[in-house]
């Protein structure tokens, strides 16, 4: 078995380390294409750098978005050999976690990266420790400052906050500790370095009790993953604590803690709103897992525990303004990846701006059938006493299903459904891992006035080429959930049983 490992394992860790270097080094470069607008006092600096200047690549100007790309794929490449590796039980579990863990303290070496988001989490969290004002009816824009002229991206910089209420307590607190943005950005990248390492562990947790073959494959799919690493760490985003909620509410209901699994996942839906959808099944699961005299009890208990951590945490922001707390305003915006605005691009090119609308139409029209579809499983599995697999498959398949028919992709948006990554079937969890891929490579540059023609030729072979791939895993994910419709198979992943059962069709 040793020699086997070192035969088969050995090259794809060599291939991993060897990819994380190279894109680590490039992203530390003082002006890198994938660094957004640093805050005063934030120039990069350490190990990272050291080996940049050694090898010049400072001194490449116009050409670091060539470096950049490269260095990108490299981290890909490797992070993909590595899943292959862990995916044939070539490494153990203790193995991946230990190299996760060095992974992820090698990103606090690393400058803010890929994202101006953490500026937005700054701005908001000023209005309420600073100004004391609502986040959700004030914007940055009616506090000028550097801050929001120069650091908050223009597109939000006049938009309440699209965040949960519980981000905006958490980013209030932090925002009384200092006034040096420098200090903040680091504080919120330390909070989601920290956040993607502990989901990282309960991942661990929970494969290892359901599916210890799958264990060292869930931790590298998320904790090695450059999307994770790079994209949503390294930009200090919140999705990653989205991502601890999930994966510890996943972990209480394995041992039978069902409150506790509401509170954690109504936690992690008062941080983005995309959490509230396993919430809603998790309550579909608890009251159909009892008998029909006891259903309505038990779901009515839940739910209402599931509601007042909701109101506790709201109470404070809610006003008539604005009572959706931002979710109709984030409704409004779409993403340069995402299909939705794909087709509507087209519908509207074709019709001279009269058909466009039917494109975001249809596309919440599938989301709301699909979820409706999920919820009848998850319900039927549970009356029919299915294992806790069913119910961590749908919440993997709803998240999945939420992130590529929504009007926003970005590539933190995976860190909701990585989690969940080894409870998934072969199709969507291939989606998933192609995913990574795509929304890697659609981010080697970050700001539009350092690298300008290469900016526009990142956005042009991100909508030309890399969204077309999404539509196509798109379609393969749907025709998959319809062939689960029809004969029906799990939400889990059980490949042999389907096997079986598709040839009998």
């Amino acid at each position: 078995m040793e020699t086997t490992r070192s035969r088969t394992a050995w090259p794809a860790v060599a291939a991993a380390v060897a990819g994380f270097l190279a894109e680590a080094v490039v992203a530390a470069v003082p002006g890198s294409p994938l660094q957004p607008l640093l805050a005063p006092g934030a120039a990069p600096g350490g190990p990272f750098v050291w080996v940049a200047e050694a090898f010049q690549l400072d001194r490449l100007g116009d050409a670091l978005p060539v470096a950049s790309v490269l260095g990108v794929a490299a981290g890909m490449a490797g992070f993909l050999a590595l899943l292959r590796a862990t995916w044939r039980g070539d490494l153990s579990l203790r193995f991946a976690l230990g190299l996760s863990i060095a992974f992820h303290l090698a990103i606090v070496l690393e400058p803010l990266l890929i994202s101006r988001d953490v500026y937005s989490y700054i701005a908001h969290g000023q209005i309420v420790s600073v100004h004391h004002a609502n986040p959700y009816v004030q914007t940055p824009a009616d506090f000028p400052g550097f801050l929001s002229r120069t650091l908050v991206g223009p597109r939000w910089v006049d938009t309440p906050s699209v965040y949960g209420p519980l981000f905006t307590h958490l980013a209030g607190l932090v925002t009384r500790t200092t006034p040096r943005l420098d200090v903040l950005v680091d504080t919120f990248r330390l909070i989601a370095i920290a956040a993607g390492l502990a989901t990282t562990f309960v991942i661990a947790a929970v494969s290892r009790g359901l599916r210890p073959d799958r264990a060292a494959f869930a931790v590298a799919a998320f904790g090695l993953n450059p999307v994770i690493l790079f994209q949503s760490a390294g930009s200090g985003h919140n999705d990653l604590l989205v991502a601890l909620g999930i994966a510890l509410a996943a972990w209480c209901v394995l041992r039978g803690r069902t409150h506790w699994a509401i509170v954690l996942v109504a936690c992690a839906g008062l941080i983005k709103a995309t959490a509230f959808l396993p919430l809603l099944l998790l309550v579909i699961w608890v009251a159909w897992r009892r008998a029909p005299g006891e259903r309505l009890r038990a779901g009515a208990t839940h739910a209402a525990l599931g509601f007042a951590v909701v109101i506790a945490v709201a109470l404070p922001f809610l006003q008539r303004h604005d009572p959706t707390l931002g979710m109709l305003e984030l409704s409004s915006h779409e993403g340069w990846l995402a299909p939705s605005r794909f087709f509507r691009r087209v519908l509207d090119a074709v019709s001279g701006d009269a058909l466009g609308v039917v494109a975001r139409v249809v596309f919440a029209v599938a989301l709301v059938a699909a979820v409706v579809w999920l919820i009848r499983r998850v319900a039927r599995a549970a009356a029919s006493g299915r294992p806790v697999l069913e119910l961590l498959g749908g919440w993997g398949w709803i998240l999945l299903v939420l992130t590529m028919l929504g009007p926003v992709l970005l590539p933190w948006y995976l860190a909701w459904s990585l989690p969940l990554i080894w409870v998934l079937p072969r199709v969507p969890r291939v989606s998933l891992i192609a995913l990574s891929v795509v929304l890697a490579l659609s981010q080697w540059t970050a700001e539009p006035l350092r690298f300008p023609g290469a900016y526009d030729l990142n956005v042009l072979i991100g909508h030309y080429a890399l969204t077309p791939i999404v539509i196509g895993l798109l379609v393969w994910l749907g025709l998959d959930l319809r062939r689960r419709l029809s004969i029906p198979l799990a939400l889990h992943d059980e490949e042999r049983r389907e096997a079986a059962e598709t040839r009998q069709q």
